[in-house]
């Protein structure tokens, strides 16, 4: 069952918001953290973790780290139940690179009704009870 207040937060914004000090990205945090739960996966910790040591700036990564843990985030895990919805997924959306794919079907398993991103081409997913938003 999906849920309004359960928000999913795609790894450009964990970027925006402490990397770029966005303000916008901040608010989105603060506000998804007032009214529900906010969740990601363990892709976010992924791609935001690989930035981070490519250009040999390791000490964002507890800066990450504790970002997700003060702000009480669930942080889904791949698996099979997980890993089959992301099949489906590209199996509509052909164009989706299978990251995106995982990140929707966490999104999605997990019961979120929200998925925040800043990528474009994910805002043609569908399904019913469920928004994909950009900031």
């Amino acid at each position: 069952m999906m849920t309004d207040n359960k928000y999913f937060f795609d790894t450009a914004l964990f970027i925006y918001a402490l990397e770029n000090a966005s303000v916008p990205a901040r608010s989105l945090f603060e506000n998804a953290n007032r009214t529900g739960r906010m969740v990601t996966s363990t892709v976010s910790i992924l791609e935001y973790c690989t930035g981070c040591y490519k250009n040999d700036r390791s000490e964002l990564v507890d800066r990450f780290l504790s970002f997700l843990n003060d702000f009480g985030f669930e942080i889904v895990n791949i698996d099979s139940k997980v890993s089959l919805e992301a099949a489906h997924i590209r199996g509509l959306y052909q164009s989706f690179k299978s990251m995106d794919a995982l990140q929707l079907a966490s999104a999605i398993c997990s019961g979120c009704g929200v998925f925040y991103t800043n990528d474009l081409q994910l805002l043609q997913f569908k399904r019913p009870g469920f928004s994909v938003l950009s900031m």
